[in-house]
């Protein structure tokens, strides 16, 4: 009985790693969520300019969406997602605005087909990618030069990666940690892309 009573409570335990599925992202959208992080605490993390075009990856029904294309009004925010489910979902909330600077791709982020150096901004939770290997290698390639890489995770997340993991793996990709915020179970950390000068201090260092 105690088991499916926590079955019922968090319904993601049917399902298990992975994929976060479409059928209840309604759980990403619960009001609580809030006090664990906002989409407005987040888009301050990311440092945005209003041209700058930004992809997240992963982005649910939109949790934080709304709030970061509304930060870039002459910029552009492609959404980018596994599931055409989730796409059509966070479409749906970004309808309801007066935001016209959105773009819905469906993929898999281990194999991002945008051109290279194309975006300023990608930010993401890689805990639930296949290959984050292949998704980091990825994003350094159309991430233009000195681009920033944010990588979210936050607590009850069944793929949840700590912080010391998130930037062996960003930095074993030829990223540079720059900063991070917030706790242990709760946190974001971004890195830069390194420009062609960075790159050549490096070399001959």
């Amino acid at each position: 009985m105690t088991n499916e009573i926590s079955r019922e409570r968090n319904p993601r335990t049917f399902f298990g790693k992975g994929i976060y599925p479409s059928q209840i992202s309604f759980w990403l959208d619960f009001p609580l969520r809030r006090l664990i992080l906002s989409p407005q605490k987040l888009a301050d993390r990311l440092h945005f300019k209003e041209d700058f075009k930004v992809l997240e990856i992963g982005p649910g029904p939109g949790y934080f969406s709304v709030e970061v294309a509304r930060r870039i009004p002459q910029g552009h925010l492609e959404l980018f997602d596994i599931q055409q489910e989730m796409l059509e979902k966070a479409r749906h909330k970004i309808e309801t605005t007066e935001l016209h600077n959105v773009g819905f791709t469906q993929g898999d982020a281990v194999d991002l087909l945008f051109d290279e150096n194309k975006f300023d901004v990608v930010f993401l939770v890689v805990g639930e990618v296949s290959n984050k290997e292949r998704c980091l290698d990825a994003i350094y390639r159309i991430l233009k030069p000195s681009g920033l890489l944010s990588i979210t995770e936050q607590p009850g997340d069944l793929d949840f990666l700590p912080l010391s993991v998130v930037r062996s793996l960003a930095e074993k990709q030829g990223f540079a940690f720059v900063e991070s915020y917030g706790k242990k179970k709760n946190y974001t950390v971004n890195f830069r892309k390194p420009d062609q000068m960075s790159k050549s201090k490096f070399k001959e260092g």
